[in-house]
């Protein structure tokens, strides 16, 4: 990509270089890319148990031929941490439950006290680059299973994705975790979604 952009501007590359050097990349079973910008990089410091499996997980993911969102659920053959979403009883949208900020997000999330089962899972979240054939750009990756956006996320695309989002945190939570979340305090999705 800035091979590319320097070309047809006829810059130097050193400048491209330097600011290449800081994004991380890995390369994906199908021979692609996996590029992890500065937003992912913030993204992660919330699940910071996928860094150890990261490269070891995009190194088996096959990206889609056309150009689809990535959302992959990897299989690893081994225990890789334990899941920081659980399910839970079920609540209303208006129960009072308990909630948390985690970091680089700027609404909380409903958690629980405790802790997540193991698991085998890692879940890859990324786009296809604009500017590179074979190359996608990575959102977000954790240890555990796929899960549907928060309720809050204003990528959330209609009344249908909306519903279905509310229906699964109201039947899930993130396992607490003082290292990334703020003080858990008691609210509801209502008021957390106003």
């Amino acid at each position: 990509m800035c091979t590319k952009w320097a070309e047809m501007h006829d810059r130097p590359l050193r400048a491209c270089a330097r600011k290449e050097k800081k994004m991380r990349m890995f390369r994906t079973a199908c021979g692609g890319t996996i590029v992890v910008p500065a937003k992912a990089e913030d993204h992660l410091r919330a699940h910071p148990e996928v860094e150890g499996v990261l490269a070891e997980a995009v190194a088996k993911v096959r990206l889609p031929q056309n150009g689809a969102f990535l959302s992959a659920e990897i299989e690893m053959g081994r225990v890789v941490g334990k899941s920081g979403c659980v399910s839970t009883s079920l609540i209303t949208p208006w129960t009072t439950a308990l909630f948390a900020q985690r970091i680089g997000r700027e609404r909380a999330s409903r958690v629980v006290i405790g802790e997540g089962e193991e698991t085998t899972k890692v879940a890859v979240l990324a786009f296809v680059s604009r500017g590179e054939v074979g190359t996608y750009v990575l959102v977000t990756s954790w240890v555990g299973s796929l899960a549907p956006k928060e309720p809050w996320d204003p990528k959330i695309e209609g009344r249908k994705e909306f519903q279905s989002c509310v229906s699964f945190w109201c039947s899930h939570a993130l396992v607490y975790d003082s290292s990334v979340m703020g003080e858990p305090f008691e609210s509801s999705w209502e008021k957390i979604l106003k």
